[in-house]
């Protein structure tokens, strides 16, 4: 079926609404990733200026004993009776040998 020329005037009059639209869809993937990158990059700027927590409780123990050794004792004498009376905690870690032996691929 030809095309008319009545039928290229209803087209030509549409096209620049039609580049408009294109123009607007393109724009606006692009302003998305823009979007997205930036929230990215502040989180991670928020994460980094953030103060981070142990990860077990044994690591928060050692901290708490790292950071009494720098007190504001007057005696130098004082912590090393203190680190005297104290009993060495032995950690103990239990592991088990069938653990990550076995991977289950069903759903």
């Amino acid at each position: 079926m030809p095309i008319k020329p009545i039928d290229l005037q209803t087209l030509f009059v549409q096209l620049a609404q039609v580049g408009k639209q294109q123009a607007a869809e393109k724009d606006g993937a692009l302003l998305h990733v823009h979007l997205h990158n930036n929230q990215v990059k502040r989180l991670a700027d928020e994460a980094a200026k953030a103060i981070q927590r142990p990860q077990d409780d044994q690591m928060a123990a050692e901290s708490i004993n790292d950071e009494s050794g720098s007190g504001t004792s007057g005696h130098p004498g004082e912590k090393k009776r203190d680190e005297e009376k104290l009993p060495e905690k032995v950690v103990e870690t239990i592991r088990d040998p069938a653990l990550g032996g076995n991977v289950d691929i069903s759903g």
